[in-house]
């Protein structure tokens, strides 16, 4: 069966290494691999992953211009590999949103990676509109890092209820990570369920069956994603998670790869 990722992460190679050290400090969790495009490739096969979506976080505005454009090199050889592309909050301050968000999406990016906690913002926040108008007048998926993050004791930003706005703006395509937000998964089906948005699995290796059950059935099987968050969980750590919770085979199928090709037009 068809296996498609929507939520993975690798590193350029001469900063993996400490990269993966220190987000493995950060947040006390050890990674599944080295934090590099090879090493992705690598799980991929082991668990029979047949596409990958790459997902990079500019953690500073500075870096949006330079990952967006490696992107975009990366993309043009790559067959099982898809990278994302990048946007910050504050992106304003350097360049034009719009403008940006407008390149990549002529140059073949089919979404960006917002992340609340590595850049500072609430989802609902005034400035983030025109991320958002940029995304829908573009038609940009938006993968949204939603609930907490094991790298932050502070407040969580992405909660259910923040993200709830959001993501009924009409014409926005949001992916919400974590099975709608991780370790909140009440306040999801409160907030969330039943919304546009699509949740992926990435990092949910320890949902249990009843509440992968509740998830899937209170959002619909049309709208949830497979992911893995890799190098911190693997395809087959998900896999056995939404395996033991008892869902139809054409629910699996729905979720292992249907929606994916549907979402991103593949």
């Amino acid at each position: 069966m068809e296996l498609i990722d929507v939520h993975a992460h690798f590193f350029p190679d001469n900063i993996a290494p400490a990269t993966i050290d220190f987000l493995e400090k950060e947040a006390d969790i050890k990674a599944f691999g080295a934090g590099t495009a090879a090493s992705l490739l690598e799980e991929m096969k082991r668990d029979g992953v047949t596409l990958s979506i790459n997902a990079p976080v500019a953690t500073k505005k500075e870096q949006v211009a330079s990952i967006n454009r490696k992107m975009i090199e990366f993309n043009k050889t790559s067959k099982e590999i898809i990278c994302f592309g990048s946007m910050h909050p504050d992106f304003n301050q350097i360049g034009n949103i719009e403008e940006e968000i407008s390149f990549i999406a002529k140059n073949g990016i089919k979404g960006i990676k917002l992340h609340s906690e590595y850049q500072s913002f609430y989802p609902d926040e005034d400035r983030l509109k025109p991320v958002y108008e940029a995304c829908v007048k573009n038609n940009i998926i938006i993968l949204f890092h939603a609930g907490v993050d094991f790298a932050y004791e502070t407040e969580v930003k992405a909660t259910p209820k923040r993200l709830s706005g959001v993501v009924k703006i009409p014409g926005l395509k949001a992916i919400l990570a974590h099975f709608g937000s991780y370790r909140q998964w009440d306040a999801v089906v409160k907030y969330l369920s039943g919304t546009p948005a699509y949740f992926d699995t990435a990092y949910s290796a320890e949902v249990t069956p009843e509440t992968c059950r509740n998830l899937v059935k209170t959002h619909g099987e049309d709208k949830i994603l497979f992911g893995t968050d890799f190098p911190w969980q693997t395809a087959g750590m998900i896999k056995g998670m939404l395996e033991r919770s008892g869902l139809s085979k054409d629910a699996l199928e729905k979720i292992y790869y249907k929606n994916a090709r549907k979402l991103l037009n593949l």
